[in-house]
């Protein structure tokens, strides 16, 4: 009797759109703990020699992973194993490889301190990536610029209350202005283009409401002035904070309500 040919369904693009948003919270969230016991074990000096291990430990798997990342890529590219919609495939595993490398290679150099910014940055990079999946391609642009703004105004006053590094600063700002600049020139450009863009020669449509190029210019020229603000009155850093993340706050709300 021949063997049948019906095999397990396969997975729905929503079905594995929504388990690639679970993963990489569940993985951002273990990221965070995992740091957590780092942090714990390199702060104490008789724990101090058991944190660098597993540092160079998690190093060390981090490497692996990349090379074998990059083989399964390999092996995808070729033909010899198939990654359409897996979870675990060459890409995934060599994104996420090259950012546990990174991280634990600036643990392993510098210390403690970047374990203190992964803490919002593991996070905030979920977040993006759940924006990215579910809401249109002009509103997760307009989170990644508040998100850039409030980490610029934070570097500013950081900067500020540094004699050593006040020139920082000023540069902040001029990376705000040239970011915003870059951005508006490319809305321009794809606005031209009526919402499409090349990509490896073919032309993809992205979704855009009536009034996404006004807010994709708004957006970035008054998070750059409220930049200027905290350099400019840096006493009133927490209000103006306040303000870019109320006007993300704003725009959430309305572009959640037409989800619905």
């Amino acid at each position: 009797m021949a063997k049948s040919n019906v095999g397990k369904k396969p997975i729905s693009e929503e079905e594995y759109t929504t388990n690639k948003v679970l993963t990489v919270f569940s993985v951002c969230l273990l990221g965070v703990l995992v740091l957590m016991i780092l942090q714990r074990l390199l702060n104490y000096g008789s724990t101090f020699m058991i944190g660098l291990i597993v540092t160079r430990i998690l190093l060390a798997i981090g490497i692996i992973g990349v090379v074998g990342g990059l083989v399964m890529l390999g092996m995808e590219r070729t033909g010899r194993r198939n990654g359409s919609r897996r979870i675990i495939c060459g890409r995934n595993l060599l994104i996420a490889s090259v950012v546990m490398t990174v991280c634990m290679s600036a643990i392993s150099y510098i210390g403690i301190a970047p374990i203190k910014a992964l803490y919002v940055i593991l996070p905030v990079l979920a977040v993006f990536y759940l924006v990215y999946h579910s809401y249109s391609t002009e509103f997760f642009v307009i989170t990644v610029d508040c998100g850039a703004a409030l980490g610029m105004m934070w570097l500013v006053h950081r900067a500020l209350v540094s004699s050593n590094f006040t020139w920082m600063a000023y540069a902040v700002l001029i990376a705000a202005a040239v970011l915003t600049v870059a951005q508006i020139a490319v809305v321009h450009s794809v606005r031209g283009r009526q919402g499409k863009a090349k990509n490896t020669g073919k032309k993809a449509e992205a979704r855009f409401s009536s009034n996404a190029f006004l807010m994709m210019t708004v957006t970035p020229i008054l998070m750059a002035v409220l930049t200027a603000v905290v350099l400019l009155a840096p006493t009133h850093m927490i209000v103006v904070m306040g303000v870019a993340a109320a006007y993300l706050f704003v725009t959430a709300v309305y572009y959640t309500v037409k989800l619905m």
